[in-house]
C-alpha cells in the first residue's frame, strides 16, 4: 500500500461544528495517535467526537497513544476550538481525513510546520487483524529523498512523502527467536547508495513505524522507530 501526501494550499479552516460533522451512528470505533516529526511534549489537541463535542487527544511521537473509544462519524478531524469576534465558538481545524471501515484504527499525524496551527496531514490505518496488525511495519520517507530498502523478504521503494505497510518474513530463527535482515538505501544520481544495515528482531506480537527523515540541522539522513506490542 503506497499513497501520496496531497497538502491542501491552505493551511488551516476555520469551521462551525455543525459544518464539520455530516453524520455519525451508534456504531463504535477505537484510535489511537503518533505524529512526526519528532518533538517534545506538546499540548493535546481536540477531535470531534459528535455534533459540537470534542474530546482531547495526545499526539506522541515515540509511541502510540492510548486508546480513544468514540462514535464513528464520516470523517476524523483534529483542531482546536476558539471564539470569534462575536463570541461564538469556533472550531479551528488542523487536519482531516475520512474514517476507515475497521473498528480500531492507528491515525499518523504529520505536521506541516512547526506550531499545529499550521496544519497536518492524517494518514488512518486499519489496526484489526487484515490491517496495521502485529508483525507489519509502516514505512514513511519523510526524507528528501528517494528511499528503497530490503527487509526480511520484503523490498520497497519510496519517493519523498510516501509510505507503504509491509509484512516482512523472518529472515533466521535462533533460540526460539526470531530476525529480520535489513538494508536501507538512499538515490544518489542514478545510484543506490546504502545507509543502514542492521538485523531487527521480530515479533507477531509488534507493529513497527519506521521514519526516514534528514535531521534538520546536518542534514544527515536518520531512522526513527516506534515499536507498538499489541495485547
Amino acid at each position: 500500500m503506497k499513497t501520496s501526501l496531497k497538502y491542501p494550499t491552505c493551511a488551516t479552516l476555520s469551521l462551525c461544528f455543525t459544518l464539520t460533522v455530516s453524520a455519525f451512528s451508534q456504531d463504535s470505533v477505537s484510535v489511537q495517535f503518533v505524529t512526526f516529526p519528532i518533538r517534545t511534549a506538546a499540548d493535546p489537541v481536540e477531535l470531534i467526537v459528535a455534533e459540537s463535542k470534542t474530546i482531547n487527544v495526545e499526539l506522541p511521537t515515540n509511541n502510540l497513544s492510548k486508546v480513544y473509544n468514540t462514535s464513528r462519524l464520516t470523517s476524523w478531524v483534529l483542531g482546536k476550538s476558539t471564539t470569534n469576534q462575536e463570541g461564538k465558538t469556533i472550531f479551528q481545524t488542523y487536519g482531516m481525513a475520512p474514517v476507515l471501515s475497521g473498528n480500531k484504527q492507528v491515525i499518523l499525524v504529520i505536521r506541516k510546520g512547526n506550531t499545529d496551527s499550521d496544519g497536518y496531514t492524517l494518514i488512518p490505518f486499519n489496526a484489526d487483524d487484515s490491517g496495521f496488525s502485529g508483525g507489519k511495519y509502516m514505512i514513511f520517507n519523510a526524507s528528501q529523498v528517494d528511499i528503497a530498502g530490503e527487509i526480511g523478504d520484503q523490498t520497497f521503494r519510496l519517493s519523498p512523502l510516501h509510505h507503504t505497510l509491509s509484512a516482512p518474513k523472518p529472515s533466521k530463527e535462533e533460540n526460539g527467536k526470531k530476525y529480520l535482515y535489513t538494508t536501507l538505501y538512499f538515490r544518489k544520481g542514478n545510484e543506490a547508495e546504502p545507509f543502514y544495515t542492521s538485523t531487527w528482531r521480530f515479533s507477531e506480537k509488534a507493529r513497527s513505524m519506521v521514519f526516514l527523515y534528514h535531521e534538520p540541522y546536518e542534514k544527515r539522513l536518520r531512522l526513527h522507530t516506534i515499536r507498538d506490542y499489541l495485547p
